[in-house]
This record gives C-alpha cells, structure tokens and sequence, in this order.
C-alpha cells in the first residue's frame, strides 16, 4: 500500500537522522567527561576509547526510545503541516489506521530496546566499573612512566623516571617527593630496582643517591647522602567482581530478589515498555493545525519525554525503599500512560466529540441573555 511504504520510508528516515544527531551530543559529552577524567587522574588514558564505547552502549536504549518518539512525531507534524494527513483521512485512513503500521515500525526498535536494557547495557556498566576499579587499585609504580611526574594514588607522593627496563624493573635517574604533615621529602638516585622483602610487600630501593628534608619556605633543609634507600610501596589486590545492581546480569538479579534487585528489574523492563507507550501519545500528540506553530508539539514532547522518565525513575527509587510494592510498579506508570494516549487518539480521531462542548454553553447563554 502506498500509505504504508511512504510511512515506512519517512520513519526510517527521521529515525536514522535523529539517532544521529542524539548519538553526537551524547557522544561528545561523553568524550569530555571521559578525557577530563583521565587527565585528572581518575581514568587511565589508555583506556579513554574502550570507556568511551561502553558508555555509548549504555546510552544506547534511552537514544533509541527518544529518537522512536521524536522521529513519529516529526513525521506526523509535518504531515498535518504540509495538509498530507487531510488527504491520507479523505481517503479513509483515520489515525487508528496509522497506528497499526507505527507500531509494525515500533515493535522491532522495542525489541532492540529492550535487549540494550535487559542484557547488553550491564555488561556495559560491568565492564567499565571493572577497569575503573582496577585503574583506581594499582599500586604506585604501575603508574610510573618514563619522562613523566607521577602522583601516587595516595596523593601523597610524586615520582619520575627517566628510563626503565621492563625486563629487569631497574629505572634509571629517579625522583621521588613524599608530603608529610608537617615536611617534605625529597629523594633522588642514580637507579633504582623494585622487589618483595620476606613479608611480601613490594618496595622501591634508590641507590646511590641524596635526601632532602625539610619544611617548605624554610632553609633549614637536612641533606643526607646514601647508599641505599628502601620506599615501602601501597600493594593493593584488584577485586574484578563488581556487586551493584545495574551491572549484574538479568539472572543474578532474578536469583536474589531483594528490593535493591527488584528496583532494576523495573528500569530495564520499563525502558522498552516507555518506547511503546510513547509511540501511542506521539500519534495524538503530531496534531498541528497549518495557521499555529509547528514546534508546540515537539515542546510537549519534551515535557512529557521528561516527565515520563522521571515518573519511571521515581518509581524505581519507591521499589528501592520499599514505599511501593514492584508487582504494582512496573506495570501502573506504563497502563495509564498507554490509556492517556488511547483517550487522546480517539478524541482526536473523532472531532465531533468534545469533552466540554463550550460552543454549546455559548449559545445557550447567548439564547437566556438575549430573553
């Protein structure tokens, strides 16, 4: 039919160019926040790209739900703009005809949605938090580089090498600054070497090379020259295995169903649940007379896009303090926004029909006064 393929083609279309367009903002927000991050010491820069590709994955089902819903409103609006809709209903397709191949359109981004938010998107989250962790965990001289000031993940120590032999761990021309309350230490060598004493710990040992210690602004610094200098090193044990709920797959959540658990569940569920219902308000919604505003409805779209994540959101923290129970939950917000826009497509599919017929009270009480 050609109704159908012209509708399909258009929402093919604007989804593409909509997607596109989300996906750069996104993007490049993500990307500052990222390289920010690294610069300050919180990311390892060699991991910018790979973290910077999980969280586009997992904005990846929020970006598809708004596109699907700004995408069919665009269509819509421009149709009643450009007075395509009134020959499309003079034919006979009225807007319950049009939400039939919406929803054919709708049904597959829903499934994609959904497998984005259900599954794919906690791996995301799992993987990013672990290399997070373990870039937070490493020890001191894991982030030495050569040529490069390095603070400790302490914070209380800065180190620089000139060179290193990653076969022998021997580093030559080293400087290292330690922070104490109330002085400061400065040790610099010749070379150094890192190994384990008998009680495991792993420790940095200069030789030869000089001291310095004093109190910053003062000149009474303390010179001590020395053969050999041991720094006892911060040794910590990565923990891969991440606990929290967004990135634990669908059956470790479903296997403790704790109020915790229970709260995702209800987000990745509800995510692809809120595409389809916005898919049913978009079609009343893209109603726009030809002499008024063409963005009214896109406004609108914004506000209830907004209000209906939010509602789901509010909803998810209920479930997590136990104000609301998640059988009830997960399917309200969802049933009402789906009959609000029910309600609202056949209103606007039956014109004749008004809530309150204000024409008809005009002419009554035109009628009375005139008595």
């Amino acid at each position: 039919m050609i109704f159908k393929r012209a509708l399909r083609q258009e929402l093919n279309f604007t989804t593409g160019v909509v997607f596109m367009v989300l996906v750069t903002l996104v993007l490049t927000n993500l990307v500052v926040r990222i390289l920010a991050n690294a610069a300050s010491g919180l990311a390892n820069p060699k991991d910018a790209v790979v973290l910077i590709g999980l969280g586009m994955i997992n904005y990846l089902p929020i970006l598809l739900t708004a596109s699907l819903f700004i995408a069919i409103l665009m269509v819509l609006t421009r149709w009643y703009k450009d007075s395509e809709m009134v020959i499309w209903q003079s034919a006979g397709i009225g807007l319950f005809n049009i939400l039939k191949p919406i929803l054919y359109f709708s049904i597959p981004v829903a499934i994609a949605i959904a497998a984005l938010s259900i599954f794919i998107s906690p791996w995301a989250n799992q993987q990013s938090a672990t290399i997070k962790q373990r870039f937070q965990q490493r020890d001191d001289i894991s982030m030495l580089a050569p040529g490069q000031f390095r603070e400790s993940s302490g914070n209380n120590r800065v180190f620089f090498i000139e060179s290193m032999d990653t076969d022998t761990n021997v580093i030559k021309n080293v400087f290292v600054t330690d922070f104490g309350k109330d002085r400061q230490l400065v040790a610099v060598a010749k070379e150094g070497y890192i190994e384990r004493n008998a009680d495991g710990d792993k420790t940095l040992t200069l030789l030869p090379g000089r001291r310095y210690q004093g109190i910053p602004g003062n000149t009474d610094f303390r010179i001590t020259e020395f053969d050999k200098y041991t720094v006892k090193l911060e040794d910590k044990v990565v923990n891969p295995e991440i606990t929290s709920p967004n990135t634990m797959p669908l059956w470790a959540l479903l296997k403790d169903l704790s109020i915790q658990n229970l709260a995702e569940i209800l987000w990745r569920i509800g995510v692809p649940l809120m595409s389809l219902a916005l898919v049913i308000i978009a079609i009343p919604l893209s109603y726009t007379d030809p002499r008024k505003g063409r963005y009214t409805g896109l406004i609108m779209a914004v506000l209830i896009y907004f209000s209906y994540s939010n509602i789901l959101n509010l909803m998810q923290a209920w479930v997590r303090v136990g104000k609301i129970n998640f059988f009830i939950a997960w399917w309200l917000p969802h049933l009402i926004a789906i009959i609000i826009g029910i309600v609202f497509l056949y209103y606007r599919e039956n014109r004749s029909i008004r809530l309150l017929n204000y024409r008809q009270y005009l002419t009554r009480w035109e009628k009375v006064k005139g008595h």
